[in-house]
C-alpha cells in the first residue's frame, strides 16, 4: 500500500490517542503517503506531526462535506481508515472509493466498510490494559501492521513556542517549570470544583513556589467567547449533563484576580504551554491528553464513573511512558480513591 487515509472527527482527546496507530502506520509502510482528516480546530495540534503527511479538514456545512469527499476520492486512497465511527465519518471512508475500507465491526452503517475489526481484545494479547488507544489501533491491524508502541506523540512547533512565551511574559509569568491547572471538562460531572483547584493550588504553592496557570479553552471575562467550533471540543455541547460556555464563564469569574488566567489559546499554542509545565493537574479532558503525550507529569481527577478498579480502561501504563496519578472524586469534590501508576 502507498496511500492511507484516517478519518478522525470531533474528540480533541480521541484524536490524540490516535498518535500510536499512526506511528505504526509510518513504520509499516516505510515510503507510503498518510493522510488525515480532522475538523478545522486541530488542524493546528497535528500540522507538526511527524507521521502525518498531509491534512484534510472537514469544515462544517453539507455543500463542505460533498466538497472534501470529492477531493478524497482524487487522492486514490489504497485504504481507509475510520477511526471516529460516526455517520460522517463512515460515509467518507466509503466515498474515498479506497479498495479496503476499515472499520469496526460495531459501527453503524457496517455495510459501508469492507474490513470489519472485532473489538480489541479479540486483537490484542492483554484484555485487562484495553483503552481507546487500543481501539483505534487495532484498525490498524487489520491491514497487518503491528502495533507494539501505545505512547501518544505530539511535537510543537518553534513558532507556537514563541507565541507562548510573549504571552506568558506579558502576564508577568515564567516561561517554564509553571504547573498547569484545567478546571474544564466535556461533562459537569467531569469537573473537579473550582475551591478544590484553589484550595489545592495554595499548598502547592506554600511548599514548592512554583507559579500556578490556569487554562481556559474561553476568556473568563462575561459575555466573551472563544471561536464556537473549539468550544465544542472541549466543551461538549448540549443540556443536562454537558458544560457550555456559560460554565466556563461561572469558572473564569471564580478564578479571576487570585490565579492568573490563560484562555483562548489555539491548540498548538496550548501543547506548547503544556510542554514547558513541571506539572499538569486537571479534569478528564482534551488537554490531558495532550500534557501526557508532551511528556508533563500529569495527575487526572475524573469525576464521572470509573471502573470499579479505577484503572482499567482508562489510563494503561504504557500510554505514557513516566509517573502520574489518578484520583476518582465524588460530585461534591470528595475523594473516594486514587492510584499512581508507574
Amino acid at each position: 500500500m502507498r496511500k492511507i487515509l484516517c478519518v478522525r472527527l470531533r474528540s480533541m482527546g480521541d484524536a490524540v490517542l490516535m498518535t500510536p496507530a499512526l506511528r505504526a502506520l509510518r513504520r509499516g509502510l516505510r515510503d507510503g503517503e498518510i493522510h488525515v482528516v480532522l475538523e478545522r480546530p486541530l488542524v493546528s495540534l497535528f500540522n507538526e506531526h511527524p507521521d502525518i503527511d498531509k491534512i484534510h479538514i472537514l469544515d462544517r456545512g453539507r455543500l463542505n462535506k460533498i466538497a472534501l469527499t470529492h477531493r478524497l476520492r482524487r487522492e486514490g486512497f489504497d485504504a481507509a481508515i475510520n477511526l471516529h465511527g460516526g455517520p460522517t465519518s463512515a460515509w467518507m471512508t466509503r466515498a474515498t472509493g479506497a479498495k479496503l475500507r476499515v472499520g469496526r465491526d460495531i459501527y453503524r452503517l457496517g455495510y459501508l466498510y469492507n474490513v470489519l475489526v472485532p473489538s480489541p481484545e479479540e486483537v490484542f494479547a492483554n484484555p485487562d490494559s484495553v483503552h481507546t488507544v487500543h481501539t483505534q489501533a487495532s484498525l490498524v491491524v487489520a491491514l497487518g501492521i503491528t502495533v507494539d508502541d501505545f505512547s501518544l506523540h505530539l511535537d510543537v512547533s518553534d513558532t507556537a513556542r514563541t507565541s507562548v512565551r510573549r504571552r506568558l511574559g506579558e502576564l508577568g509569568l515564567p516561561h517554564e517549570g509553571y504547573v498547569v491547572l484545567q478546571p474544564t471538562a466535556s461533562f459537569i460531572s467531569k469537573q473537579w470544583p473550582v475551591e478544590r483547584f484553589l484550595e489545592l493550588s495554595g499548598k502547592i504553592k506554600k511548599h514548592s513556589g512554583r507559579e500556578m496557570i490556569v487554562s481556559l479553552p474561553d476568556s473568563p471575562r462575561l459575555g466573551r467567547e472563544g471561536p464556537s467550533s473549539l468550544r465544542r471540543l472541549i466543551l461538549g455541547r448540549g443540556p443536562d449533563d454537558h458544560a457550555t460556555s456559560s460554565s466556563i464563564a461561572d469558572t473564569g469569574r471564580k478564578l479571576a484576580g487570585i490565579l492568573p488566567v490563560v484562555a483562548s489559546l489555539p491548540l498548538n499554542q496550548l501543547a506548547a504551554l503544556m510542554e514547558a509545565a513541571s506539572l499538569y493537574i486537571g479534569n478528564d479532558s482534551g488537554p490531558m491528553h495532550i500534557a501526557a503525550a508532551l511528556g508533563t507529569p500529569v495527575v487526572g481527577i475524573f469525576g464521572s464513573p470509573i471502573p470499579d478498579d479505577g484503572i482499567h480502561g482508562e489510563c494503561p501504563t504504557e500510554r505514557y511512558g513516566r509517573a502520574w496519578s489518578v484520583a476518582r472524586v465524588t460530585a461534591s469534590g470528595a475523594p473516594t480513591r486514587s492510584a499512581t501508576l508507574a
